[in-house]
């Protein structure tokens, strides 16, 4: 059985895939990782409040697959990995440190990939046919 489906589309829905993995893992394990850290309760909402709470913004495009969710939430996903870099010279806190940062940059990779091969699929190649695509041009 062949499969007729473009080859970039096909590694699209793979990074997407990997990209949401990834991002629900961040944030899950953001509030834990911040609990953690802190043993005042208003810190630990102050904290949420600023470093995980704008993750919860992404989920739905992230579910639904819109390109550019994945494109600004590279961006948003640099609050969790300041957040875990910050903590990562602590012995203590090295190992949640370590996972959340190779996990947002994972994510990241994977974001700009699946924005990247989705393009390539539907044909868009420079930006010159972005432009025709969208009808500017």
């Amino acid at each position: 059985m062949q499969n007729d489906l473009n080859p970039h589309l096909l590694s699209a829905s793979r990074y997407r895939l990997i990209g949401l993995a990834v991002y629900l893992a961040v944030l899950i394990m953001m509030p834990f990782f911040i609990v953690k850290n802190h043993e005042n309760q208003a810190l630990v909402y102050f904290s949420l409040a600023i470093w995980w709470a704008p993750l919860l913004i992404a989920v739905p495009g992230l579910f639904k697959g819109k390109t550019y969710t994945y494109g600004w939430t590279g961006f948003i996903i640099l609050l969790p990995f300041f957040y875990a870099f910050f903590y990562i010279i602590e012995p203590e806190k090295f190992q949640w440190s370590l996972i959340i940062t190779v996990l947002c940059v994972i994510y990241f990779f994977a974001s700009v990939l699946y924005v990247k091969k989705n393009a390539l699929g539907h044909g868009v190649k420079t930006n010159k046919d972005a432009k025709k695509a969208k009808g500017l041009e």
